[in-house]
């Protein structure tokens, strides 16, 4: 073959090479990934997301990602409009009590093969109580990336005031420790908020679980005795009893920032919301400890919060390899560091724990009980949780108002919660939060 002949072949062979690479240009057609959740477009966790859909693009050109924003009240019927109607969006966020309702209802894939293939470790890194929530049978639907959960802050110069060394460890030291703020001071020993909301229940729940009290065996001993400490402490004047009238958490802390109490129980949010660097700062004396327990050596059991993203169940074959690893991206230990240092929120993941406990030692009492933190509706009839919960304020209300005892408020309660059940139905939860709780508690 000639040198010349050998030139020509050459040049049509990168000629049609670069052609066939236009072509599948061509072919490759836009696609559109949308990503719905509630995070406010200024937040951090927004930023978050906004700043991965930003490096998918750029990674994918064929690709437009739409982070689309709506608000929390409107979000969760908007979700059951799209599964009904078949628009549910690529990837769906969800705040994490909705979780189980939204797998039942099939709002969301079984993203369990794609775990497989990631390593069945990054699975296990998770919290054993995110897993519960987010799978079913086995099967995999949402992953979990920020948490958060609850603790007891306290203002070191009112405790140095009353002549207390350490925040309460136990519920007798809670009692010991409100009569001498209350002495000294003068001012209200500890806040909560018990206010007709989920939010009421949410502040009730860690004295019910630590104490080993079930949200469906709520006329138990050990129910009656969680709800007589907090109306206990209300009774005595150690507590405002304006709690059952707040507008919600945020209430108490502005108690709190404003030496009103002491101490007070509230999320670690806060350090992102009210309690920021700059106001901490400023007040010189916030400090944060566990829940006080029943007795030393207990657990502090809290429920835990945060949100989780999903696959929509009718995604296209085309837009899934994407969604997923977009996916992948925000559970990866690297993306949820990032997350949550910016989101101010705890990861779910036993490893990214280990990682942000140094960069921010606030945060370690939260840490502390994130791996043994619940889901709520694991452990309150799953689907039926809404109405448990609402049950459980109610009492909760009445209490603390002096309506009626702690032990006639949650004996009706329990009363009504039976009633939502059939009674095999009742039993399988029973046992369900039973087991939850004991796992927890490390029984």
């Amino acid at each position: 073959m000639s040198k010349y002949l050998k030139s020509i072949i050459a040049v049509v062979f990168v000629v049609a090479l670069m052609l066939n690479g236009i072509s599948l240009a061509l072919a490759q057609e836009q696609i559109t990934i949308t990503i719905q959740d509630y995070f406010d477009p200024g937040s951090g966790m927004a930023r978050f997301v906004g700043r991965v859909a930003q490096e998918f693009e750029e990674k994918y050109p064929h690709v437009q990602i739409n982070h689309v924003y709506i608000p929390f009240a409107e979000l969760l019927p908007t979700i059951l409009r799209q599964a009904v109607t078949g628009t549910l969006p690529e990837m769906i966020m969800a705040d994490n009590p909705w979780i189980p309702s939204l797998i039942a209802a099939g709002v969301y894939k079984d993203i369990s093969p794609q775990m497989r293939e990631w390593g069945w470790e990054n699975w296990e890194d998770f919290f054993p109580g995110h897993r519960a929530l987010t799978s079913v049978d086995d099967q995999i639907y949402a992953l979990q990336i920020t948490t958060n959960n609850l603790a007891l802050w306290y203002r070191r110069n009112l405790l140095d005031k009353a002549g207390v060394a350490d925040p309460p460890a136990t519920w007798d030291e809670l009692r010991m420790v409100s009569e001498k703020i209350k002495e000294a001071t003068g001012v209200y020993s500890l806040g909560f908020c018990a206010t007709a909301s989920e939010e009421g229940s949410w502040q009730f729940q860690p004295f019910l679980w630590s104490n080993r009290g079930s949200l469906l065996e709520l006329d138990q001993p050990e129910a009656i005795e969680a709800l007589q400490l907090l109306t206990d402490l209300v009774e005595g004047g150690y507590t405002p009893r304006d709690v059952v009238t707040v507008a919600g958490q945020g209430d108490v802390t502005q108690w709190f920032m404003a030496e009103e109490v002491a101490m007070m129980i509230n999320g670690n949010w806060e350090f992102g919301w009210h309690l920021t660097p700059d106001v901490l700062e400023e007040l010189g004396d916030v400090e944060v400890a566990p829940i006080p327990v029943p007795r030393e050596g207990m657990r502090p059991i809290t429920p835990f919060g945060g949100e989780a993203y999903g696959i929509g169940a009718g995604i296209a074959p085309e837009k899934l390899d994407i969604t997923w690893e977009i996916l992948q991206r925000l559970a990866s230990p690297e993306g949820m560091l990032q997350a949550n240092i910016e989101h101010g929120g705890l990861p779910t993941r036993a490893s990214v724990a280990e990682i942000i406990r140094e960069q921010r030692p606030a945060l370690a009492p939260f840490l502390a009980q994130a791996p043994y933190a619940l889901p709520r509706p694991m452990v309150g009839g799953v689907e039926k949780y809404p109405d448990v919960s609402s049950t459980l304020w109610t009492a909760i209300q009445k209490a603390l108002t002096g309506i009626a005892t702690p032990e006639e408020a949650l004996t009706e309660a329990a009363q009504t919660i039976r009633g939502l059940f059939t009674p095999e139905e009742y039993e399988y939860y029973k046992q369900m939060a039973r087991d939850l709780i004991s796992a927890a508690l490390g029984q």
